[in-house]
């Protein structure tokens, strides 16, 4: 009996503080750069997306692959509308395309 409200109570306050967690929106920014034409990707919550070719006056004269300024760009222009960044820059290398991304969240 006492194992089962002791069961009981540790469900009921698990309950309680999944259900008192804050909302979040969730956004993923991305930046392909070992590919022709350099390219930046945001998707938001699963529903909106947005993908934009890097133009080559922004990669300030170096050659493609070296500048992360268009991903700091986009990452730094979410931050101001209020967005946080959560998860730290990730490499993904596959053999023909290398990837950069951030993770952020920005409460409902």
């Amino acid at each position: 009996m006492k194992t089962t409200i002791v069961t009981m109570m540790l469900m009921l306050t698990a309950f309680i503080v999944l259900k008192a967690q804050d909302k979040y929106d969730l956004a993923v920014v991305g930046y392909f750069y070992d590919t022709p034409k350099n390219q930046i990707f945001i998707s938001i919550n699963g529903e909106k997306s947005e993908q934009y070719y890097v133009e080559r006056e922004e990669l300030q004269g170096k050659i493609w692959g070296v500048s992360m300024n268009p991903l700091l760009k986009q990452v730094n222009k979410l931050q101001n509308e209020g967005w946080e960044v959560v998860g730290g820059m990730s490499a993904s290398g596959l053999p023909s395309v290398s990837l950069f991304f951030y993770s952020l969240r920005k409460k409902r």
